[in-house]
């Protein structure tokens, strides 16, 4: 099963997902002027959701391009400049 399944890491991706759209959103409310001849706020709210659907979908593949990489092996044995330092074999 991949860890994109699990249900904890759909949860933790919405988390995400969720505090960036607040953020976003607030933009607009904080802001206005930004946003005049080019969004209303209904508009706004749209396109944040929209943009939302998105960063989903990249975290999503993006978890489990590192999980392929994890499950392929391509860590056994790399060993990252910080291990070395700390002197961690």
């Amino acid at each position: 099963m991949s860890v994109t399944d699990m249900k904890e890491m759909e949860n933790l991706v919405g988390e995400v997902v969720d505090c960036f759209e607040e953020k976003m959103k607030v933009l607009y409310e904080e802001s206005p002027k930004l946003f005049e001849g080019r969004s209303t706020e209904l508009e706004w709210g749209c396109q944040v959701t929209n943009c939302g659907l998105d960063l989903i979908t990249a975290i999503d593949e993006l978890v489990e391009k590192f999980e392929v990489k994890l499950h392929n092996g391509e860590y056994h044995r790399e060993m990252r400049d910080w291990q070395r330092a700390a002197g961690i074999k």
